[in-house]
C-alpha cells in the first residue's frame, strides 16, 4: 500500500471520527438521542406518530373547552328558565284566589309580564363567545322573535340541526341546544298563550278554565325544559370524562416519547470518550503517515 493510499484511509477515518464525536456532542447538548432520522429510522417513525397524537389531543382539548363553555352557559340559562316557569306557575295559582280584587289580579298580571320578559331574555341569551345559545346551529340569530304586531304570534327562528364536535378519536358530542320544543311543541305558542292569560287578568275576565289551560301549558314547557337540562348535564358529564381520558392518553404518550428520544447520558459519555480516543489515535497515525511521506520525498 502506498503512502498516499494510507493517508487517504487515515483521513477518511479522521472524518468519521470527527463526525461521530460531533454527533455525540450534539446529543449531549440537546439531551436527545435522535438528532436526525437516520439515527433511528423506526424510532423516528414512532416519534412522529406520537407527536401527531399529541397535536390531535391538543385540538380535542380545545374542542372540549369550547363545548364545555357553551353547554355550561346553556345549563345556567336553562336552570333560570326552569325557575321562571316555576314562578309563572305560582302566580297562575295565586291568580285563582277567589278573594283577590281586580287590583290584585292586575298586580299579578304585571308581575307575570315581568317574568315573561325575563323568560324571553333567558331564551334569547348569548354565550361567552357572543353567539346565541338556543338557536340550534343558527347561532347568529335570536331564537325567539315576536310578538307579531298584527297576529301577536311568537316564532322560533332557529333550527334543529345538531353541531357535533370531535372531542376524542371516534368520539363526538352535540354542542348546541334549541328551545323550539320547550315553547312551540306541537304547534303551540307558549308566549302568545301567556300574553292572552295576562290580558284576561288585566281585564278581569279570567275564568277557572283559563287558569287550567295556562297551568297545563306551563307544566308542559317545564317538563320539556327539565329534559333539556338533563340532556345538557349528560353531555357535560361525557365531556369531563373524555377530557380525563385524553389527559391519561397524553401522559402515556409523552412518557413513550421521552423514552424514545431521551439520551442515556452514561452511555453517551462513554461513547464520547471512545470517539475522542479513536479520533486522537487516528490523528497520531496521520501525523506518522505524513512524516513517512516527507521522508520518502527526501
Amino acid at each position: 500500500m502506498s503512502t498516499v493510499q494510507l493517508q487517504r484511509i487515515v483521513m477518511s477515518g479522521m472524518e468519521r471520527g470527527a463526525s461521530s464525536f460531533s454527533h455525540i456532542s450534539q446529543q449531549q447538548a440537546s439531551g436527545k438521542r435522535i438528532i436526525k432520522p437516520s439515527d433511528d429510522p423506526l424510532g423516528t417513525v414512532k416519534l412522529m406518530a406520537l407527536q401527531a397524537e399529541q397535536a390531535n389531543l391538543k385540538q380535542f382539548n380545545t374542542n372540549i373547552e369550547n363545548a364545555r363553555r357553551h353547554l355550561s352557559g346553556a345549563e345556567t340559562y336553562v336552570t333560570s328558565i326552569s325557575d321562571q316557569l316555576g314562578k309563572l306557575r305560582d302566580l297562575t295559582l295565586e291568580a285563582g284566589n277567589g278573594t283577590l280584587t281586580s287590583a290584585g289580579r292586575k298586580a299579578i298580571a304585571q308581575e307575570m309580564e315581568a317574568v315573561k320578559e325575563s323568560l324571553l331574555a333567558s331564551s334569547n341569551a348569548k354565550g361567552s363567545n357572543g353567539k346565541y345559545l338556543f338557536s340550534g346551529s343558527e347561532v347568529e340569530t335570536a331564537p325567539i322573535a315576536g310578538p307579531d304586531p298584527v297576529t301577536g304570534n311568537y316564532t322560533y327562528v332557529g333550527d334543529n340541526s345538531e353541531r357535533k364536535i370531535t372531542i376524542a378519536s371516534g368520539v363526538k358530542v352535540v354542542s348546541n341546544i334549541d328551545v323550539e320544543e320547550t315553547f312551540f311543541d306541537g304547534g303551540k305558542d307558549f308566549f302568545k298563550d301567556l300574553d292572552g292569560y295576562i290580558e284576561k287578568l288585566n281585564t278581569d275576565s279570567q275564568v277557572p278554565a283559563d287558569r287550567k289551560v295556562m297551568l297545563a301549558a306551563i307544566d308542559s314547557s317545564a317538563d320539556i325544559n327539565l329534559q333539556l337540562l338533563t340532556t345538557i348535564g349528560t353531555r357535560l358529564s361525557e365531556i369531563i370524562q373524555t377530557k380525563d381520558t385524553n389527559a391519561d392518553i397524553s401522559l402515556y404518550g409523552k412518557k413513550l416519547q421521552l423514552s424514545l428520544e431521551q439520551l442515556d447520558y452514561g452511555t453517551a459519555s462513554f461513547e464520547l470518550a471512545q470517539a475522542e480516543l479513536a479520533l486522537k489515535t487516528t490523528q497520531m497515525v496521520y501525523v506518522k503517515a505524513s512524516k513517512l511521506s516527507l521522508f520518502n520525498v527526501m
